[in-house]
């Protein structure tokens, strides 16, 4: 419903934000780049090992 709106927004925006993700698909794609999803994953993995913390915009491995 939204797609539309963010390909025409897509080339005059910086990113993101955490907060304001929302739409079809996973709603964390696109928030991070690799490199700080994956270190993000680590930190959920040693801190939250049950996932406890799942009703939000998690990042998992």
């Amino acid at each position: 419903m939204l797609d539309p709106a963010f390909a025409l927004l897509a080339p005059d925006t910086l990113g993101r934000a955490v907060n304001f993700a929302f739409g079809a698909g996973d709603r964390t794609e696109g928030l991070y780049d690799e490199g700080t999803r994956k270190r993000l994953a680590g930190l959920k993995a040693h801190y939250d090992p049950a996932n406890l913390f799942r009703g939000n915009d998690g990042v998992s491995a």
